[in-house]
């Protein structure tokens, strides 16, 4: 019996060294305590799972919070030129309206919603068709959340922040290609409400509405949450 549990003892122990942790990424946390932590399940397809993860200091220990299916670009997954994190199972580099959605770690917020929200931890912006992401390469605004009446009107192409159906309702804004802007490196990147579990995005990440709702509580600005989005790796 006494080596039947050790022999399961040891086998976890080697499960859990050899398959992809959050732990693999702890030099590039150094800074944050919340992590949504994506795995794809291949950089050409939509499907994969979405952990949260987070703990009191960089000295704790990562606790898992939660967990739930998530889609990704229609086409995929493409690496951040700029990220410092080993993306090598990733073939393509990300770049505007190519269908995939960014590949690498990225910063948090703010929270959106056609609804004013109460008791959330995130900054917060209520949308409405008063709302642009630009996505224009050429303007000045590229990649930048603008209000129509404020902005001088030097785009030529946008995405209204509230839709005609519920894929914004509730949302994150993903600050990737945000420090500093490269025009032409991909905009307007969000975790947001999906279609349904067989409709990639055009580059976000998406979940159920339920899911979205539970992340944005979540959520707490306090621990400097990132977006750690990756390929599946096989233990």
């Amino acid at each position: 019996m006494r080596k039947t549990v050790l022999s399961i003892f040891f086998w976890l122990i080697f499960f859990s060294s050899s398959a992809q942790s959050i732990n693999d990424y702890n030099n590039y946390l150094q800074n944050h305590n919340q992590v949504v932590f994506v795995k794809a399940n291949s950089d050409s397809t939509i499907n994969g799972t979405m952990f949260l993860y987070e703990r009191k200091n960089h000295r704790k220990q990562w606790k898992f919070k939660d967990s739930f299916d998530i889609v990704v670009g229609k086409n995929g997954l493409g690496k951040d030129r700029t990220s410092s994190i080993n993306l090598n199972n990733i073939t393509p580099v990300k770049h505007e309206g190519d269908g995939k959605s960014p590949a690498g770690i990225f910063p948090l917020g703010p929270v959106f919603s056609y609804h004013k929200l109460k008791h959330v931890h995130m900054p917060f912006v209520q949308v409405d068709t008063n709302f642009y992401c630009v996505d224009d390469v050429n303007s000045s605004y590229y990649n930048t959340l603008i209000r129509q009446d404020t902005a001088q009107h030097n785009f030529n192409s946008f995405e209204y922040m509230r839709r005609q159906d519920s894929l914004y309702e509730y949302g994150v804004w993903v600050k990737y290609n945000s420090n500093p802007v490269s025009n032409g490196n991909g905009s307007c990147i969000f975790i947001h409400i999906w279609r349904n579990e067989n409709s990639g995005t055009a580059g976000c990440t998406a979940s159920t509405k339920e899911n979205i709702l539970k992340l944005i509580y979540w959520l707490n600005k306090k621990k400097k949450p990132v977006l750690l989005q990756v390929v599946k790796t096989k233990s």
